[in-house]
C-alpha cells in the first residue's frame, strides 16, 4: 500500500511539472523519446537492409516490404516499411504469386524510434509510457525482427515470423546506427 502511494505521488508530480513552465525540460512528453531539444545527440534511428531468400537461392522481388516489426533488447521499437525499389525487369520467375529474382534484392529500412503518446489520459497510461520507452546510450544492443509482411501478386498478405536477431553498437554522441544486412528465409 505504501508503494502504491509513492507511485501516485510520482505520477501527480509528473502531471504538475508538465503543466508548469513549458520552457523547462522536466516532465514534458512528446512524440519521440527525445525529452529535450537541447540534447541533439539523443539516439533515435536504426538503419539496415533486408534480403528475403527462398531455398533455391532466389530473392523476393517486390516493390516494398509493407510491415517490419522491430524490437530492441526485447522492447518494441516500432513497425516500419522499407523504402520503395524498382523491380522492373528483375523477375526471374513467379512461384505461388510471389515474384522472385536470381539477383540479390535488398530493401532499405530506416527505423526512427517514435513512442506514441497520443492517448496518454490516465496515470496508468503515463506509467506505461515511462516503463516501455527505450533510451539507448553508448553500448551493445540486440535488434530483433519479429515479423515482416508484404503483398503477393493477388494483393494478399504474406506474413513471415523469422525471429531474426542482429547485434549493433551505439557509439557515444551519435543519433543512429547501421545494423547491417539481414537475410530472412522465405518458407
Amino acid at each position: 500500500m505504501k508503494n502504491r502511494w509513492y507511485c501516485w505521488i510520482l505520477i501527480l508530480s509528473i502531471f504538475y511539472l508538465s503543466s508548469c513552465d513549458k520552457s523547462s525540460d522536466i516532465g514534458q512528453f512528446d512524440d519521440a523519446v527525445i525529452e529535450s531539444q537541447s540534447n541533439l545527440n539523443k539516439f533515435k534511428q536504426l538503419t539496415f537492409t533486408i534480403s528475403v531468400i527462398n531455398s533455391s537461392n532466389e530473392y523476393l522481388n517486390t516493390t516494398q516490404i509493407d510491415s517490419i516489426k522491430l524490437k530492441v533488447n526485447g522492447k518494441n521499437w516500432g513497425t516500419f516499411k522499407s523504402e520503395i525499389i524498382d523491380t522492373t525487369n528483375n523477375t526471374s520467375k513467379i512461384v505461388n504469386n510471389i515474384k522472385l529474382s536470381n539477383t540479390k534484392r535488398s530493401y532499405l529500412i530506416i527505423a526512427q524510434y517514435v513512442l506514441n503518446t497520443d492517448k496518454l489520459e490516465t496515470a496508468g497510461d503515463y506509467v506505461d509510457y515511462l516503463d516501455n520507452r527505450i533510451v539507448l546510450t553508448a553500448g551493445d544492443y540486440i535488434c530483433e525482427i519479429s515479423e515482416i509482411k508484404f503483398r503477393d501478386l493477388q494483393n494478399q498478405w504474406i506474413s513471415l515470423k523469422p525471429q531474426v536477431y542482429k547485434d549493433f553498437k551505439v557509439v557515444e554522441n551519435t543519433t543512429s546506427s547501421y545494423v547491417g544486412d539481414i537475410t530472412i528465409n522465405l518458407k
